[in-house]
């Protein structure tokens, strides 16, 4: 034979693959998508790593409408049916509506959320999405997707008979233009010169203007996910058509010479690629093209179209070998639906809060779809498909539950215990965490019931001086009168929320200065808290610039109109204090919501009051005279209508300064009656990186600033400047980050060195709520460091640790 003869018997080999024929290996592909939905809503609750990859799980909540109509019009294509409209959605709704209602019920007999009747009304016929009030206050909200699903069903039958007879050039002409439409969302704000993350004026449940309307629908209404079904059924139109012109070259279909059997087997793969990309290079600058709500809309749409069509492949040709391989898994598709409903059911039986084991909690999820999967969705749906009379009934008896269950008590609901943190905590032989054990002198009364959190320490000489925060919430509801902007009063449900905080102080003295040194330096070493059952007692002497008490300030409004609800956050006094001395006495910073005798309480564009919290400073603080009157005074730079938190104040040849933010490094002054201007301004590099790298993460001040000239103890370092503490803050998971710094201990006082993440015990405020610790103060004696911190909004500790150690977070690995 010649080489021409041998090349072409090669070419002529089979391919030893099954045909893709009308079956579509996507079971394994659904159930990826389903998880990685779950990580997602674990992601944004921040009870997980805050892994970048695990944000993005909501886009794939839009590719199981895609996903649908692929799947359905494919199913046309080859036996075309003649049901109508409404048949068609009562033979449809046997796939979801059954354990849709098993979940639904189940949810609202836990008695987890309080849901409106009107919504609850709105859900039982699956239409929680068709109005925007419903939406975000849905119980099982996640299930909003299945409402959406109900109207491209109902418009189905039409839109086949439109789509059925096109032809190729149409089919990738209606693509294209689908594929573009999620772009408005971009290139409109871009156009009108407004941000690209617009939408991020919403707040969740809020529904009292035309922005947050706009928004929840671009997010969950139908008509804004219909071009996603569309191009399904458009991808399954451009199977059939390229099937026809495979199988008419004259290679055959079971030939590698057949193109399409080679361009096949990259399609999937590719376009999985390219959604990994995007889900873990965060150097894409997501940001910049919208990411929340454009690819909730399907900017991504290309990716996820190239996933579910080299997935499914030709009929008339073999798998691609991807998608044979994920058909050994295809039994998973029984699954994935479970995943996705009971995801929240779920999660509340958990027995961790704060924070999930992830491998464990996926574990536990698949087995309880597993279980739920074949003990309850498969005898449901048979059921269901054996008595189509009876599917009429099941939403109005489902209704008819919910309304007599708004007009009844609510069912008994197990409230969620917190665990304590433990007392000590030894990380190493030079770092230890514990509980301050310190005590509140006012525990009978007001304080009854209170935490003590945020405590602020300032060692000096052989005194010990601790201030911390009294921290209390209450929620109070009475019916009243709403007066809206334009006037009109209206009757409404008043909501306060209430933070009761007051704060404390307390001092201890020591006899010998020699002898408290030494105890100071064993303390990192030994479990034993030298602060142990400090008795601290309310600053009442504490007043406005007017000499007015520290107190009646002013308040935060909300109304929702959809239940003429007005929400109210009333804060009774002055929150995280900062202790300093000059030399010639004790300096406290706080911040606080203005008081009312001096200044007048702003208000929103929407009429509402919405004041925001202000840094003060007292100056010439007796600890030892508590009920000395003091008066604070506004720090007079920054703004008034931004939040002003988290200053940084340290001393510079007697007088007090103030980090004003980390990034930039800001550094202005503070005279006695709050008059502060700008000095200097400079940029630490690696953290300006990081927060163009992460737009999410915000970089805020923590503590005081504390001078430190110990070259023996700070080799990372070894000359004289001040140690300070920042944290970061994702927005996105409310996570926090606490770091150490350096900056120099002259003019400009620029940054030198940021230590890597110190280790914090975070405790969560609220039962499944997010854990957290939150750095307040920062003190140096002799060879120890204290950083003392509240965790969880519910204890009062302290992360002590040899000069030494601390030293060690600043190495450069």
């Amino acid at each position: 034979r010649t080489p021409k003869e041998v090349s072409k018997e090669v070419s002529e080999v089979q391919i030893d693959i099954p045909r893709a024929g009308h079956k579509y290996p996507l079971g394994l592909a659904r159930f990826m998508a389903s998880s990685h939905v779950v990580m997602g809503h674990l992601f944004a609750r921040g009870v997980i790593e805050p892994l970048y990859f695990f944000g993005w799980g909501f886009t794939w909540v839009p590719w199981f409408f895609m996903l649908s109509g692929f799947v359905l019009f494919s199913a046309y294509l080859n036996k075309p049916k003649t049901d109508s409209m409404f048949g068609y959605v009562l033979r449809r709704s046997g796939t979801i509506y059954p354990l849709y209602a098993f979940a639904f019920l189940l949810g609202k007999v836990r008695g987890n959320i309080y849901t409106e009747w009107p919504t609850l009304l709105a859900q039982s016929f699956l239409m929680q999405a068709w109005v925007p009030y419903f939406t975000e206050n849905a119980l099982q909200m996640h299930c909003w997707f299945l409402s959406c699903m109900v109207v491209y069903w109902f418009f189905f039958p039409p839109m086949s008979k439109a789509l059925k007879d096109i032809g190729l050039l149409q089919t990738w002409l209606l693509m294209i233009f689908f594929f573009f439409l999620p772009w408005l969302l971009i290139l409109i704000p871009l156009y009108t010169h407004e941000e690209v993350d617009w939408y991020k004026e919403h707040d969740f449940y809020q529904t009292d203007s035309y922005l947050d309307l706009g928004v929840i629908m671009l997010k969950y209404h139908p008509i804004c996910y219909f071009h996603v079904f569309i191009l399904g059924m458009l991808l399954a139109k451009l199977r059939q058509l390229l099937d026809v012109h495979a199988r008419s070259l004259p290679h055959g279909c079971f030939s590698w010479r057949n193109p399409y059997n080679l361009v096949l087997q990259f399609i999937a793969p590719l376009g999985y690629a390219g959604v990994f990309i995007v889900f873990s290079d965060q150097d894409l600058d997501a940001k910049a093209w919208g990411y929340k709500l454009s690819a909730r809309v399907s900017v991504l749409l290309p990716f996820q179209a190239m996933i579910l069509f080299g997935l499914a492949g030709l009929p008339s040709l073999p798998f691609p070998l991807f998608s044979y391989a994920f058909s050994m898994m295809d039994f998973l598709e029984n699954y994935s639906y479970a995943v996705y409903v009971f995801q929240f059911l779920l999660y509340a039986l958990w027995p961790q809060t704060g924070h999930v084991n992830l491998p464990l909690f996926l574990v536990f999820v698949y087995a309880s779809a597993y279980i739920i999967g074949n003990c309850i969705q498969q005898p449901l749906q048979k059921w269901w498909a054996a008595h189509p009379n009876g599917q009429l009934a099941v939403p109005f008896l489902l209704a008819a539950f919910f309304m007599a269950g708004c007009f009844c008590p609510t069912f008994g609901e197990s409230v969620p215990t917190m665990e304590d943190l433990p007392r000590v905590i030894r990380l190493n032989e030079a770092m230890v965490d514990m509980d301050l054990g310190l005590t509140d002198a006012g525990h009978v009364g007001p304080g009854e019931g209170a935490a003590i959190i945020n405590p602020s320490v300032l060692l000096k000489d052989d005194e010990v001086i601790v201030l911390a925060r009294r921290h209390r919430r209450e929620t109070r509801q009475q019916n009243g009168w709403y007066e809206a902007p334009d006037g009109e009063r209206t009757k409404a449900v008043i909501i306060e929320q209430v933070w009761h905080s007051t704060i404390l102080m307390g001092s201890q003295k020591f006899r010998d200065q020699t002898l408290v040194t030494q105890m100071f330096d064993h303390w990192p070493r030994s479990n034993m808290s030298l602060l142990g059952n400090l008795s601290l007692d309310s600053w009442d002497g504490l007043s406005t610039k007017d000499g007015d008490a520290w107190r009646d300030l002013c308040v935060v409004e909300r109304w929702i109109p959809s239940n003429k609800t007005l929400m109210r956050l009333v804060v009774t006094g002055p929150e995280d204090p900062k202790i300093v001395t000059t030399g010639t006495g004790y300096e406290i910073a706080f911040d606080s919501q203005p008081p009312k005798s001096v200044t007048t309480c702003r208000r929103n564009t929407k009429g509402m009051l919405d004041s925001v919290a202000q840094m003060y400073l007292a100056s010439g603080v007796q600890n030892t005279e508590r009920w000395r009157p003091t008066r604070a005074y506004r720090l007079s730079y920054g703004p008034y209508d931004v939040a002003e938190k988290n200053w940084i104040p340290f001393v510079y040849q007697g007088k007090t300064y103030f980090v004003y933010t980390p990034v930039p490094h800001v550094i202005v002054s503070a005279k006695e009656e709050g008059e502060s201007k700008m000095l200097y301004s400079t940029t630490f590099h690696p953290l300006h990186q990081l927060r163009q790298k992460w737009p999410q993460v915000e970089i805020r001040g923590s503590a005081q600033a504390i001078l430190v000239d110990a070259p023996n103890l700070t080799q990372n370092l070894p000359r004289p400047h001040y140690l300070a503490l920042l944290h970061l803050f994702d927005t996105s998971t409310k996570r926090y980050a606490h770091h150490a710094y350096r900056f120099q201990h002259e003019p400009p006082f620029m940054i030198l060195q940021v230590s890597s993440q110190l280790p914090l015990s975070e405790a969560a405020a609220t039962p499944n709520g997010v854990a957290f610790a939150f750095a307040s103060g920062l003190a140096v004696k002799g060879n120890t460091v204290l950083v003392t911190y509240g965790a969880g909004d519910r204890e009062a500790r302290a992360l002590v640790m040899t000069m030494e150690k601390l030293d060690a977070f600043f190495h450069c690995g």
